[in-house]
């Protein structure tokens, strides 16, 4: 009778012991995905047709940290016709690699990628009014297809209260929109269509 208290409870022991286990990694794994979705760094832009200037948050990932997603809000300054606008921009960087310059200090000789950008505002708009003769705009005038190629120079800060690094960069870049203009239109030039934008990224992480 002893024997089989005994068993029963070193059983009741291992049972509690094994759901313990799985509970706690159960936990660890929500942590760890929503950990995922703490942003890693803030960037803000000048240019880059996605406003005047744009800031937001962005996460890297890989093995070696060569993707990067930014979320950015932006802005397009009103006039004396127009008011001011609002953008949003979903932006996707790859860096294939850098170089060690010594002292933590980092160079992205190339970083490509693409990026969606919407304009908000009275003039900017999805499907074409009724106003137009069917087929006057071909496009969305509230949305542009992006692409671009830069580089990007790292230095450390190692500050424990904001950030680690900061990054300055530029983009070279055009959209769907001026591309499909310049194509068999030898009015526009190339250097028409392309554009110039300059940035900075704090990154929290190491």
């Amino acid at each position: 009778m002893r024997l089989y208290v005994f068993s029963a409870f070193v059983l009741l022991c291992l049972s509690s012991s094994y759901a313990q286990t799985r509970h706690d990694t159960m936990i660890e794994s929500y942590k760890n995905r929503w950990n995922k979705l703490i942003p890693t760094h803030l960037k803000s832009q000048y240019a880059g047709s996605m406003g005047m200037v744009s800031a937001g948050a962005g996460w890297d990932y890989g093995k070696r940290r060569q993707w990067e997603t930014d979320v950015l809000l932006g802005f397009v300054p009103g006039n004396k016709y127009e008011s001011a606008h609002g953008t949003l921009t979903l932006k996707q960087t790859y860096s294939p690699f850098r170089i060690e310059l010594g002292g933590d200090f980092q160079l992205e000789p190339i970083t490509a990628g693409l990026y969606i950008t919407k304009i908000y505002g009275e003039y900017f708009w999805t499907k074409q009014p009724q106003k137009y003769p069917k087929g006057y705009y071909f496009w969305a005038v509230n949305t542009r297809f992006n692409v671009f190629i830069g580089q990007s120079f790292t230095l450390p800060l190692n500050s424990r209260r904001f950030s680690r690094s900061a990054s300055l960069f530029y983009e070279v870049n055009t959209n769907d929109l001026y591309f499909i203009s310049y194509i068999g239109n030898e009015v526009i030039k190339l250097h028409d269509i392309i554009g110039l934008s300059v940035g900075v990224r704090f990154r929290f992480f190491d």
